[in-house]
């Protein structure tokens, strides 16, 4: 009798993660709705801590949300083939040019922006927006990258290179990326990106990106395919309820904020210019897959993994780096939310017109 209510239960919770699946973009926008209307609940889980670690002589808070980044980045790794890693890098005619381009032009975007927005009446929003768009831009490329190129019949190899050459060079391409966005902003926002760009920044992405990305690769290497095989179809419900309660926890510090000092013109300023570079970085991958003249798969690869950041990491890193400067975390917000509508969008529309 126990066995059966056992398997019962289990029948429900496929279907309801099955569900969740299929209707994953709704439960972005409702983890946002939450965000907004019950918040407080948010608040106080992210600031559950378990303890902390000395670092290089900085002491390293262990939080819920970077736990649960952790958990996030270890199962993107684990869905790395360990055994054929050497496949992942040989692609170099499209690999690091798609490293130089998901890295440039992100910044000179920037530059133009914040020359673009000299006029604009509150310079102070303005740098909020900057701030928050050169977080995003400074995060590596994302795991989920790999998994729309993988449904889109995208080139697999190039996809799992980018993300994990990505990841690797994280540290010093993030620190380098916002010591470049700091100039356009100033005030403590400059000196924030400054102090964040440092050291404590990468000892952050090297523990809760690179090290749990790369221990996800050694676990399944060692496990072997079997064992994968096995645990496979529990990875993707659990990437989407991670990446879902961090964007909770992260928007309930924002958003609220935003309402209470409601203001619609920044509201659209934010929204206008993160889709724009939303737009910008996706379009960079299907330009730079033609320039090269490379193959639709490889194409594909470019498109998702340029137009992809780790937001999560991002999240996770502004809430516990700027928390005086929450409207600074809105940007990244958004930007998440806009990425997965452009990339639903893309895989929806500019990939059936070229019959992948």
């Amino acid at each position: 009798m126990e066995e059966e209510t056992g398997r019962i239960a289990l029948e429900r919770l496929g279907r309801l993660l099955d569900w969740l699946h299929r209707h994953f973009f709704w439960a972005l926008i409702a983890a946002h709705g939450l965000a907004a209307l019950a918040p407080d609940f948010g608040q106080r889980i992210r600031r559950l801590t378990f303890g902390s670690v000395p670092i290089f002589g900085e002491s390293f808070s262990i939080s819920l949300p970077v736990l649960l980044l952790f958990l996030l980045l270890w199962n993107s790794g684990f869905g790395v083939p360990g055994g054929r890693l050497r496949e992942l890098f040989r692609n170099f005619r499209a690999l690091l040019p798609g490293l130089l381009v998901n890295f440039l032009i992100p910044l000179f975007f920037l530059a133009v922006l914040r020359a673009a927005l000299l006029p604009w009446h509150n310079q102070e929003e303005v740098e909020n927006l900057v701030m928050g768009l050169g977080i995003v831009v400074a995060m590596p490329i994302a795991g989920a990258s790999a998994a729309w190129c993988q449904n889109a019949g995208g080139d697999m190899a190039l996809s799992l290179g980018l993300v994990l050459s990505s990841t690797v060079l994280s540290p010093f391409a993030g620190s380098l990326a916002l010591h470049a966005v700091a100039p356009m902003v100033a005030g403590d926002y400059a000196e924030d990106l400054r102090e964040m760009a440092g050291r404590g920044m990468g000892i952050f992405l090297l523990l809760c990106v690179v090290l749990p990305s790369l221990l996800g690769i050694l676990v399944r290497h060692r496990a072997g395919e079997t064992f994968f095989a096995r645990v496979r179809p529990a990875l993707r419900p659990a990437n989407e309820l991670i990446l879902l309660w961090l964007i909770y926890m992260n928007a309930a510090v924002a958003l609220p904020y935003a309402f209470r000092n409601f203001d619609a013109d920044f509201l659209a300023m934010l929204l206008v210019t993160s889709g724009i570079l939303c737009l910008l970085r996706f379009q960079c991958g299907a330009w730079l897959g033609r320039l090269l003249r490379a193959s639709v798969p490889e194409r594909t690869a470019l498109l998702y993994g340029l137009g992809m950041n780790n937001n999560g990491s991002g999240l996770v890193l502004a809430a516990a780096a700027v928390p005086d400067h929450p409207l600074a975390i809105l940007p990244i917000v958004f930007y998440t939310l806009l990425q997965q509508i452009t990339a639903a969008w893309y895989y929806s529309y500019w990939i059936p017109r070229r019959n992948v």
